[in-house]
């Protein structure tokens, strides 16, 4: 069975899904690029910009004090089509 994962993303575009690579990996987010040979998955994290990891105290609408580091919102992650070996929509709730 031969499997279109570049028109599946398509299709899928903006949506969260879930994609298993051909070396056991996992992968969770949406995508949110797709070209010729990758997609792009925006995968949600807690990190912060600089790398440190987000405490409960720095969860506050205008930063921390002192400074303002905002948070990153998403990492991006880009995976070839050659190595994708299942792509599946998740259930996403707000």
């Amino acid at each position: 069975m031969d499997t279109s994962y570049q028109q599946i993303s398509w299709n899928c575009m903006n949506k969260y899904v879930g994609i298993t690579t051909t070396d056991g990996q996992a992968h969770d987010g949406f995508i949110a690029h797709v070209d010729q040979d990758y997609v792009t998955l925006a995968i949600p994290t807690n990190e912060m910009v600089h790398g440190m990891p987000a405490q409960n105290s720095t969860y506050r609408q205008f930063g921390y004090y002192p400074g303002f580091y905002p948070r990153r919102r998403f990492i991006r992650r880009r995976l070839p089509f050659g190595a994708i070996a299942a792509l599946y929509l998740l259930p996403f709730f707000i």
